[in-house]
């Protein structure tokens, strides 16, 4: 379980059983991240607008060394989706990160289906793609 940025309260990835998740792994300092994290905004907002979109969330797994640092960072690229704080390092070493941003697509049951180093606009069209057809399972 990790804190969320903004709610004071923790999240756990098992809340979202029966969910397709989006947990992305970013920072700050990341160039990538300034163009990611707007354009995972969009989507969500393109997917919750369908009938079953509400089933699927993002989860953005901040991993500056400050929270200030990363509120720096979301007062310039705001996002409606929950930003949690990972500071122990234990996340990064459980999910292998290598680079930033990382993201992981997991389906309903809690499978990783797509596992995802970096960021381009290619990448959103076919997340989204697979987004749907997630929810369609």
């Amino acid at each position: 379980s990790l804190p969320d940025i903004h709610e004071k309260s923790t999240v756990n990835l098992s809340d979202y059983k029966g969910k397709v998740v989006l947990v992305d792994f970013w920072a700050s300092w990341c160039g990538p991240c300034r163009q990611s994290m707007p354009e995972y905004n969009q989507l969500r907002k393109r997917l919750h607008s369908k009938q079953n979109g509400k089933d699927f969330e993002i989860l953005a797994v901040n991993v500056d060394v400050t929270t200030e640092e990363a509120m720096r960072f979301l007062e310039q690229y705001p996002v409606d989706f929950p930003v949690l704080e990972e500071r122990s390092g234990k996340s990064q070493q459980a999910y292998e990160l290598l680079t930033m941003p990382t993201s992981f697509l997991i389906d309903r049951e809690g499978y990783i289906r797509i596992a995802h180093q970096g960021f381009n606009t290619g990448f959103i069209r076919y997340l989204e793609k697979e987004v749907n057809m997630l929810l369609q399972e």
